[in-house]
């Protein structure tokens, strides 16, 4: 009988911890595709914010997206507090991508794509975050974020005009979430 109940819990052990890793491998492919695609966005927003005359810092705006994360976070089941670094550095590296296209723009050639409108894009926007709070929320439920993570996701990183700044304040603010005790 005892022998049965340790080939049990040995199998429990070794399934949960293969659903753990495929958990992880699962959340870190999504997080970077997520990511890199919010990330891409930023060059409809820069091109609608041109053609309108519009400034690219809209501090209304930010503060409506940071009231947004927060309840986002909290019915994912995260900190709303730790979000607030990860937020800003998403909107600090999104107003960077921006004033890099503006400044393209000016010396070169006009974007020449079909431009959306800015609540179309702010919506798709609004599902990327929404996303990416979801699989934060996720991934943080078998463990915090390894330095093989970060590794993992600093290569995935490559929107067009993102930097390697951008790229390092964004994963800082990532390893700063927390789940909600």
């Amino acid at each position: 009988m005892i022998r049965h109940i340790a080939i049990f819990l040995c199998s429990l052990l070794m399934c949960s911890t293969t659903f753990a890793d495929s958990v992880t491998s699962v959340s870190l492919g999504a997080f970077s595709t997520a990511l890199n695609e919010r990330m891409s966005l930023m060059k409809d927003v820069a091109a609608y914010k041109m053609k309108h005359h519009l400034p690219i810092e809209d501090f209304t705006r930010e503060q409506n997206v940071f009231a947004e994360a927060e309840e986002e976070a909290k019915n994912n089941g995260l900190d709303p507090y730790s979000i607030t670094p990860f937020i800003r550095s998403l909107m600090d590296a999104s107003k960077a991508i921006q004033y890099r296209y503006f400044a393209q723009w000016r010396t070169g050639s006009k974007p020449t794509f079909p431009i959306q409108t800015l609540s179309v894009t702010r919506q798709r926007i609004r599902q990327l975050d929404n996303q990416l709070l979801i699989i934060i929320s996720q991934r943080l439920m078998v463990g915090a974020f390894s330095h093989e993570d970060m590794v993992w996701l600093r290569a995935q990183f490559n929107a067009p005009n993102l930097n390697e700044s951008d790229i390092s304040d964004v994963l800082a603010a990532l390893s700063l979430v927390r789940r909600a005790r």
